[in-house]
């Protein structure tokens, strides 16, 4: 059935939409982008007005995904789970992923890569924690091995962590400061082999300061 579209109107509250009246009524309201060879006194077949409105569906989740991505880097896993929650079905999702994926808005193996370099500075963990870490965030595990072969090795992070906490426990005694040490790196993830060797190397370089 043939619809006449009487009036076009900005909404109030957000001029980037527009409102869409048939027959003199409200009928739906569409982005500006999607909407844009809509005109008065032109005349809609049902089945454009569903393409219409799938298209403002897609474009309202690609929207809400890059304001998602603006505010720091994220994997498919967390797109995919915000437009969840915000109530987009399945299929605009994964086409929207699948737009971002096109366009290197998202980039799993980039992610990885960067979340491990990062880390690997600012935070560093064993590489057993980063790939905890990086499975939580859904990224598959053969771009975790793959970004893992390019980190440090593990007695380099394990250092460079201890490093940092030499002025912090730089008043406690010897063996209080092992203690504490023990408990940093093993919530890291290192292996007992490598806690030990690096405590060893921190001693050392407490006795020297």
């Amino acid at each position: 059935m043939e619809k006449i579209i009487t009036a076009l109107e900005p909404q109030k509250n957000n001029p980037d939409r527009v409102n869409v009246y048939i027959d003199n009524q409200f009928a739906f309201g569409v982005s500006r982008f999607v909407g844009a060879w809509l005109k008065e006194g032109q005349v809609l077949e049902e089945s454009s007005i569903e393409k219409l409105l799938d298209h403002d569906n897609h474009e309202r989740a690609f929207q809400r995904a890059l304001r998602f991505l603006a505010f720091q880097p994220r994997t498919e896993k967390e797109i995919h789970s915000k437009l969840r929650k915000l109530g987009f079905e399945e299929i605009i999702i994964e086409a929207v992923i699948g737009e971002l994926t096109e366009k290197k808005y998202l980039d799993d193996a980039r992610f990885a890569q960067d979340w491990i370099e990062s880390r690997s500075g600012s935070k560093p963990r064993s590489h057993r924690f980063f790939a905890y870490e990086l499975k939580r965030k859904g990224i598959p595990q053969v771009m975790i091995d793959q970004s893992l072969q390019n980190a440090p090795a593990e007695d380099v992070l394990a250092l460079s962590l201890g490093e940092k906490y030499l002025n912090r426990f730089e008043n406690l005694g010897e063996e209080d400061f092992k203690r504490k040490m023990y408990g940093v790196l093993g919530r890291r993830a290192f292996t007992y082999e490598t806690v030990k060797k690096t405590i060893d190397k921190l001693i050392q370089m407490r006795r020297k300061k």
